[in-house]
C-alpha cells in the first residue's frame, strides 16, 4: 500500500498546524506599545469617538429615565437604570482602554526619546540588559545574606556592591524621568523603582539602635519587581483578559500586610522571644495569622501593642481571602444573572434588527419599487448610451442613497474601462480610466472576461468594504447577448449594503442599462469597437463642455 500521499498530506497539515500556533503565540504576546503611534492615534480617536457616542446614549436613555419616574412608571423605571448602569460601565470600559492607549503613546515616546539620546536602539536596549543584570545581582546577593551566614568582610562588600547597584539605577531613573514626556505619569507608573534603588542599608544604620537595619536588607528584593516587570508583561494582559482588578488588588494587601505583620511583631515581641528575631519565623507567623486567621498558634502576643496587630491581621486577612474568593468564583463560574442580561441585550438587539427590517419594507422599500420601475422604464427609452448612463447613476444617488455611481464601458481592445458617466462625490470617486484587472472593478471584468460558459452564469454584484469611511463599494457587471458591455460601480454609506433593497436594486437597473447600451452600440469587433468607445468618450466630454 501506497502512503506517500498520506504521508504528504500529515505533513502538509503539520505545516499549517506550526503556522496556526504562530499566529495564536504573536496574538497572545500583542501589546498596544507594539504599534505605531500613528496607529495608536487612531485608536485614541476611535475610543474617544465611541466614548460620545454612548455618552450621548445615556442622556437619552437618562431623560427616558425621569420621564417615567415622574409619570409613575416602576417597571420602566427600572429597565433604563439597569440601561444606564450598563451604558456607564461600558463608557467606563472605553475610558480604561483609553488610559491604556495614552500611556502606550507616553511609553513609545520615552523610548524613542532614550534611543535617540543613547544614539541608537541597540544602546537602548544594552541599557536595559544592564539595569536587569544588576537587578539580579543584588537580589542573589540579598538572598544569599539572609538564608546564610556570611562573614562580617562579605557582608562589607555586599553593602558596597549595594550602593553602587543604587547609584546606577537611580541615575537610569533619572535619566528616564527627565526624557518622559509626562512627568507626573511617569513618577506615578515608575515611582517604585525610585524606592526599591534607594541603598537602605546605607540611611538605615541608625535603625540599629531600634533594631529596623536588619530588615533593610530585605528591602532590596523589592528591586526584583522591575524584574518581574520587565520578563512577565504578559501578566497585564491576564489581568486585563480576565478583569482580575480585584484579585491583583487583594493579593497586593496581602502581600503588604504580610511583610507589616513580620515587621511589627519583631518590633514588638522580638525582645521577649528569641524565635521571632529571625525573618524566616517572623514572616511565617505573619502569612498564617494573614491566611488562617491565626489558628496555627505558632506564637500567642504578650503585649497589648502585640495582640492589637494580630487582631488586626486577623480582621483584615479574612476580608482579603473573602475579596479573594469571591473574584476568583466570578471568574472561573458564570453569573447566571450577567449572562442574562446578555441574553436580554442579544435579544433586545434582534428585536431593532427586526423592526428596522419591518419598516424598510414597509417604507422605504415600497418607495424603492416604485422607484425601480421609474427608472428601468427611463433607461429603455434613453436614445444614446451617454444618457442611458447618466440616467442610471444619477438614480443611484437619488432614489438608493448612493454616494457615489459611476458607470464604466469595457474597451477590449485596448484592456481597459472608460468612464461613460458619473455622479456623486469626486473625492471618492474611482479613476476614469483602469487597465483591466486593477482595482475592485478592473478584476471583476477581468474574470467575467474569461470565464468559459457566460451563458450559464448567475452574475450577482460583487461588494467588498471601503474602509477610507466605513461604507461599501458594489460592481454590477453591465452583460447583455452574451458580451461584457461595461460595469456599473456603486458606493453605498454605511450599513445600507447588507438590506436587500440597497443590495438588489443596483444590479436590476444594471441589467435594465446593459440592455440599452447594447442596443446602443456597435457589434464587438475590435475596431467598431473602439471607434464606439471614442464616440461615447468624445460625447461625454462635449456635453460636459456644454453643461460647463
Amino acid at each position: 500500500m501506497d502512503t506517500t500521499f498520506d504521508h504528504q498530506k500529515a505533513q502538509e497539515i503539520g505545516r499549517h498546524a506550526m503556522l496556526v500556533s504562530d499566529i495564536q503565540r504573536s496574538a497572545q504576546h500583542w501589546r498596544l506599545t507594539d504599534c505605531t503611534e500613528e496607529t495608536l492615534i487612531n485608536m485614541r480617536h476611535t475610543l474617544l469617538d465611541e466614548m460620545e457616542t454612548v455618552e450621548t446614549e445615556i442622556n437619552r436613555i437618562n431623560d427616558q429615565f425621569l420621564r417615567y419616574i415622574n409619570h409613575g412608571r416602576p417597571l420602566e423605571t427600572e429597565q433604563t437604570r439597569q440601561t444606564i448602569n450598563e451604558l456607564a460601565q461600558r463608557w467606563h470600559q472605553h475610558n480604561q482602554h483609553l488610559q491604556e492607549i495614552d500611556e502606550a503613546i507616553l511609553e513609545r515616546h520615552l523610548r524613542g526619546r532614550l534611543e535617540q539620546r543613547l544614539g541608537g536602539r541597540f544602546r537602548a536596549d544594552l541599557l536595559d540588559f544592564a539595569v536587569l543584570f544588576a537587578i539580579l545581582l543584588i537580589v542573589t546577593l540579598t538572598l544569599s545574606e539572609l538564608l546564610f551566614s556570611l562573614s562580617a568582610n562579605a557582608i562589607h562588600w555586599i553593602s558596597r556592591i549595594d550602593l553602587i547597584i543604587s547609584a546606577f539605577l537611580i541615575a537610569d531613573f533619572l535619566l528616564r524621568f527627565s526624557l518622559a514626556e509626562d512627568k507626573v505619569w511617569y513618577f506615578k507608573t515608575y515611582w517604585i523603582d525610585l524606592v526599591a534603588s534607594l541603598p537602605f542599608s546605607q540611611f538605615l544604620k541608625f535603625g540599629r539602635l531600634i533594631r529596623i537595619a536588619r530588615f533593610a536588607r530585605l528591602l532590596r528584593l523589592g528591586r526584583a519587581l522591575r524584574v518581574i516587570r520587565y520578563t512577565f508583561r504578559g501578566l497585564d494582559k491576564l489581568f486585563q483578559t480576565f478583569q482580575l482588578t480585584l484579585i491583583k488588588r487583594s493579593l497586593l494587601i496581602a502581600t503588604g500586610l504580610l511583610f507589616f505583620g513580620a515587621l511589627s511583631i519583631t518590633f514588638l515581641e522580638g525582645p521577649r522571644e528569641t524565635s521571632l528575631q529571625e525573618m524566616q519565623q517572623s514572616l511565617w507567623w505573619s502569612f498564617t495569622t494573614v491566611v488562617t486567621g491565626g489558628f496555627a498558634d505558632l506564637y500567642n502576643p504578650s503585649t497589648v501593642a502585640g495582640r492589637l496587630v494580630t487582631v488586626g491581621l486577623v480582621l483584615l486577612g479574612l476580608t482579603i481571602t473573602g475579596i479573594f474568593t469571591a473574584s476568583l468564583t466570578s471568574v472561573l463560574v458564570e453569573d447566571d444573572s450577567a449572562r442574562a442580561n446578555q441574553q436580554q441585550r442579544q435579544l433586545e438587539s434582534q428585536l431593532e434588527d427586526v423592526q428596522r427590517r419591518l419598516d424598510l419594507l414597509s417604507g422605504e422599500t415600497n418607495q424603492g419599487l416604485l422607484a425601480l420601475e421609474t427608472v428601468a422604464q427611463q433607461l429603455s427609452n434613453q436614445q444614446t448610451a451617454v444618457h442611458t448612463a447618466t440616467v442610471l447613476v444619477r438614480a443611484m444617488l437619488r432614489d438608493f442613497a448612493a454616494l457615489s455611481a459611476t458607470v464604466y464601458l469595457l474597451d477590449e481592445e485596448n484592456g481597459r474601462l472608460c468612464q461613460l458617466s458619473h455622479a456623486g462625490d469626486k473625492k471618492i470617486a474611482p479613476p476614469a480610466i483602469l487597465p483591466i484587472g486593477q482595482d475592485f472593478v478592473g478584476r471583476v471584468i477581468h474574470e467575467l472576461l474569461h470565464e468559459k460558459n457566460l451563458a450559464q452564469l448567475d452574475i450577482e454584484p460583487q461588494t467588498q468594504p471601503a474602509f477610507a469611511f466605513d461604507g461599501t463599494i458594489m460592481v454590477c457587471p453591465l452583460v447583455a447577448n452574451l458580451r461584457v458591455i461595461g460595469a456599473l460601480h456603486v458606493i453605498l454609506p454605511p450599513g445600507k449594503g447588507r438590506y436587500y433593497l440597497y443590495n438588489r436594486a443596483p444590479m436590476t437597473l444594471a441589467h435594465h442599462a446593459a440592455l440599452a447600451l447594447h442596443a446602443h452600440t456597435p457589434q464587438p469587433t475590435p475596431l467598431s469597437h473602439n471607434r464606439a468607445v471614442e464616440t461615447l468618450l468624445g460625447a461625454t466630454i462635449a456635453k460636459d463642455s456644454k453643461v460647463s
